[in-house]
């Protein structure tokens, strides 16, 4: 009976929001991540949500695999042989949704309250700190980054120090528009108003919103690359887990859209009319480890490395990746995922309760610890991982609890200590299921240095933060691959996280859609901004 009714709710949904895309003469392309209780801000996770993608622009163009490909706010760029400065020249025809001018001083703008919001991607956070000034802004020493230098509509960027991902990083990095954000605190920046209804730069604009339901995107009659013949219906989820997605796409409510739910894909496979893209990405799902002592000073029951070595020895991956993933998951050893670009050798730690037992003894562990576990997925299939996990760590003497967490997630899980050497901790949990979708390596282990402005869980570690640092002292990919190597026997070693599996993630799209979508450097990894020009798109 449920689930009748929501599909009854989700028909209705659908038949509403049509009448709403034919008012407006358009064609209508469903699809899934329209906003819960805000649009998702670009600056943390910067195109896992369909809104990210098609309401806001970088300066950088980016491909399938997010290599530069040529300009995009930008009509061009140039990044000096030294490394040191990096120059822009923004488009002359390129406004914000409600027609003011997209400005250099907004570029400018955006990279400074970035670093004060405190929910801004490790990458950034790399590429920003390493400009020229960006550690008297920091500090509040000055009141702007003085490496940052506008010159009409020209923006020049002054590098102290190597930035080893700075293309990258303006290739997800979309500016914002500074007239919005008047009087906006920066700690509280997914609450702003803004994100309510925001103004972007990109080829669609809001339309209208149902916060927790759907929202209706538009052409942007003067975007510069091209107006669509059709808006973008996106119904409320969560990019991680889509609890609807099946009961929407068998009711035809889904054109596009992306999970990362296997349950859902077993569902679709098979349904005429849609086709499964599998899309090989760099994705981890793992356990964030607080190791941060609790506000009354107690220490964190998961500081000792042992204890955290148990737990990996006492959940059997190999089997939960066959069971619940039929082998579309990989058990992990690092959270860097398999090939190339990780070392080999390194500990898989094979299923082995009694290993665990033996070094939860030596630790000295507490067997009334209760650990608290948290998670923000929505789907069944979290569920019931987090039993599994429970019922492992049980049997080796590890009592845990899990909960899902909802609302400002970003600051349940990533607020960081005011001391962010020693804590106390800011956050109120032992672990936090949780998946790193990584735009490079660097995005994978600059979380876990001690400057992180999203290091909510892991305390001073100097031999760790050193090899962190070596990983972007040059721009030489071998010197950083062998430097990540290093970084990586560490983290096996010691597991400041505990990686768990890797994963796919899976694109979902109708036959109204055909032949639009064709291989890897047709679909991109649907978790960020690449060049997949939406607004051209026929069907």
């Amino acid at each position: 009976m449920k689930r009748l009714l929501s599909m009854i709710l989700a028909l209705a949904m659908l038949a509403a929001c049509a009448g709403v895309a034919s008012a407006e003469g358009t064609k209508t392309l469903y699809t899934n991540t329209g906003p819960l209780e805000f649009y998702m801000h670009p600056w943390l996770n910067p195109g896992q949500y369909v809104t990210q993608k098609v309401l806001w622009n970088t300066l950088i163009e980016g491909d399938a695999s997010m290599n530069p490909a040529g300009p995009e706010l930008a009509k061009e760029y140039n990044f000096s042989e030294a490394g040191d400065v990096l120059t822009f020249a923004l488009r002359d025809d390129i406004t914000w949704h409600d027609g003011v001018p997209i400005t250099a001083e907004d570029v400018k703008w955006s990279i400074e309250y970035a670093l004060k919001t405190g929910v801004l991607n490790s990458v950034f956070q790399g590429t920003f700190r390493a400009i020229d000034g960006a550690a008297a802004y920091i500090a509040g020493e000055a009141d702007g980054i003085s490496g940052i230098e506008i010159d009409g509509n020209t923006l020049s960027i002054t590098f102290v120090k190597v930035a080893p991902d700075a293309l990258l990083t303006f290739c997800q990095f979309p500016p914002l528009p500074k007239h919005c954000f008047e009087g906006e605190d920066p700690t509280l920046f997914q609450q702003s108003k803004y994100f309510q209804s925001p103004i972007g730069s990109g080829p669609f604009k809001v339309g209208e919103t149902a916060i927790g339901s759907y929202c209706l995107l538009v052409p942007y009659e003067n975007y510069y690359g091209g107006v669509a013949d059709f808006s973008i219906n996106c119904y409320a989820s969560s990019s991680e887990a889509d609890e609807n997605l099946v009961v929407n796409a068998m009711a035809g409510g889904v054109d596009y859209a992306y999970t990362k739910t296997y349950t859902a894909v077993q569902a679709l496979r098979d349904v005429e009319g849609l086709t499964v893209h599998t899309v090989d990405v760099k994705y981890t799902r793992l356990f964030w480890v607080n190791k941060f002592p609790g506000a009354d000073g107690t220490p964190s029951p998961l500081a000792d490395p042992r204890v955290r070595q148990a737990i990996a020895y006492a959940i059997d991956m190999d089997a939960i990746c066959e069971s619940i993933f039929e082998g579309a998951a990989l058990p992990a050893d690092s959270m860097t995922p398999n090939g190339a670009s990780k070392i080999e050798g390194l500990n898989p730690y094979a299923y082995d309760p009694e290993k665990a037992k033996e070094l939860l003894a030596e630790a000295g562990w507490d067997p009334n610890t209760v650990l608290d576990v948290v998670y923000y997925y929505t789907d069944q299939q979290t569920v019931d991982l987090m039993a599994i996990i429970q019922y492992y760590l049980s049997e080796v003497g590890i009592q845990m609890t899990s909960r899902l967490v909802t609302g400002d997630t970003d600051a349940i899980l990533w607020s960081k200590p005011k001391d962010v050497a020693n804590g106390p901790s800011a956050v109120e949990w032992d672990m936090a299921y949780a998946a790193v979708a990584a735009m490079s390596l660097h995005e994978y282990y600059d979380r876990l240095h001690i400057n992180a402005a999203i290091n909510s869980h892991t305390p001073l570690d100097e031999e760790l933060c050193a090899l962190i640092d070596a990983t972007n002292a040059s721009m030489d990919a071998e010197v950083q691959l062998a430097a990540f190597f290093e970084l990586q026997k560490y983290e096996n070693a010691v597991l400041p996280e505990i990686p768990l599996y890797y994963q796919p993630v899976w694109v979902v799209t109708s036959d109204k859609l055909a032949g639009i979508f064709d291989g890897f450097e047709a679909l991109g990894n649907p978790q960020y901004h690449w060049n997949w020009g939406i607004q051209n798109w026929e069907f």
